[in-house]
């Protein structure tokens, strides 16, 4: 019996090869795809909030001040003013951004805990900063991930200033607070210069802490990481 061609092994041998490899990366795709459906992640089966009222008259009496002077604290577990703790229920639905400011927020001392501990309070540093028109669509995209807070790993024990995107539809107002700290914690607040962030029973938002405010922080291009 004659002989292969020797010439013509190598190349038959990187042909198999290739397949092989081809084959092994389709089955990859196919066990990574599996593995996701069968994984939920930790806010898959949190229900969505209900569509939020349009409250026009909130920028007008706003009076040109989006983003009030200190932000109201509410219902504060820590006793040193983080304001609410506990997570969401739910993922919120929001109305889409038609014009929004953004603002930051430093501490200030207001106090101490029966312990000695600080208590601060949250002061704005300058004025509103107009978002610029051609972001709100990268906005929108971040707002509509946020998620409840996922709290099975660990935060960084730091402290930083916070900032609060304040947005407009249709003359409403929502206000939306990074933690630029921790785990970037977000609260909202379904009217900005009067509901501390996060509050429970909120007619245009929902209540507790969500996930996602890093990718707010860096459609702004603010926040420390910026």
């Amino acid at each position: 019996m004659p002989l292969p061609n020797s010439s013509s092994l190598p190349v038959a041998a990187a042909s198999r090869s290739r397949a092989w490899r081809r084959i092994g990366a389709t089955l990859g795709v196919a066990t990574a795809v599996l593995l996701l459906a069968g994984c939920d992640l930790p806010w898959s089966g949190s229900p969505t909030a209900k569509d939020p009222e349009v409250r026009p008259s909130e920028l007008t009496d706003a009076a040109g001040q989006p983003c009030p002077q200190e932000l109201p604290i509410g219902e504060d577990p820590s006793g040193h003013g983080f304001g609410i703790e506990e997570v969401a229920d739910e993922r919120p639905t929001l109305l889409v951004p038609q014009e929004a400011w953004v603002c930051q927020y430093n501490t200030f001392d207001v106090g101490t805990t029966a312990s000695g501990g600080a208590v601060y309070g949250w002061s704005r540093a300058g004025r509103p900063k107009p978002v610029a028109a051609t972001d709100l669509p990268d906005l929108q995209d971040a707002l509509d991930d946020l998620a409840p807070a996922d709290r099975s790993g660990g935060c960084n024990a730091d402290l930083g200033p916070r900032w609060m995107v304040v947005y407009s539809h249709d003359g409403d107002l929502t206000g939306v607070v990074v933690d630029d700290y921790g785990c970037r914690d977000v609260r909202l607040t379904d009217n900005p210069t009067a509901t501390p962030p996060g509050a429970d029973n909120q007619e245009g938002t929902v209540g507790g802490v969500l996930d996602g405010g890093a990718a707010i922080l860096d459609v702004l291009g603010v926040g420390r990481s910026n």
